[in-house]
């Protein structure tokens, strides 16, 4: 084996390993603003309370949808939408029943979202909340910063993640790399 191919295996390891070290959850769709578990249990946006202004992300007033990465877990999750992280949160979602038993994860959950329910209008610029509770001693906070768009305008808020595109292009290329040697 020569060494562009021993690279190009550990290279492809090396990203399969790190994709899957995340924290217990994350929004995959639309980005989010960070995941440090050890301040995931801090509100309203899990330790990560400042404006992601590099990440800030389209997503329609009606018709949205938000892709949540989950390695375990058994609760609910709720969505929910206020103007800045110092605003009331209103819920936009109904309640998601998540069942990730450990060893099982990632799983991914599809949650319909609509903005229009916290008076959210096209144009406004907000923040998305992720509220996961396992109901006994489990609460987890996830943020992801968006300005309101038309429904189903700018593509927003596809099911696929830029996190994944941009993993398996990766994957892809490397792959390729090592086949042509």
């Amino acid at each position: 084996m020569n060494t562009f191919k021993t690279f190009s295996v550990f290279f492809i390891i090396f990203f399969i390993l790190a994709s899957s070290t995340h924290a217990h959850f994350f929004f995959s769709n639309p980005p989010f603003r960070g995941d440090d578990e050890d301040t995931m249990t801090q509100p309203p946006c899990g330790g990560s309370n400042v404006v992601n202004t590099t990440a800030i992300t389209p997503f329609p007033v009606t018709e949205g949808q938000v892709t949540t990465d989950f390695e375990d877990g058994n609760g609910v999750l709720v969505i929910s939408y206020a103007p800045t992280s110092n605003d009331t949160f209103v819920p936009v979602s109904g309640n998601v029943t998540v069942n990730v038993p450990v060893g099982i994860g990632p799983k991914q959950y599809v949650t319909p979202v609509d903005l229009s329910k916290a008076g959210a209008k096209s144009g406004d610029q907000g923040v998305l909340q992720a509220f996961y509770t396992d109901g006994v001693n489990t609460t987890w906070y996830q943020c992801a910063d968006i300005k309101v768009v038309d429904a189903k305008k700018n593509g927003a808020s596809s099911i696929v993640g830029t996190t994944e595109v941009s993993f398996f292009t990766t994957i892809l290329i490397s792959f390729l790399m090592a086949l042509l040697n």
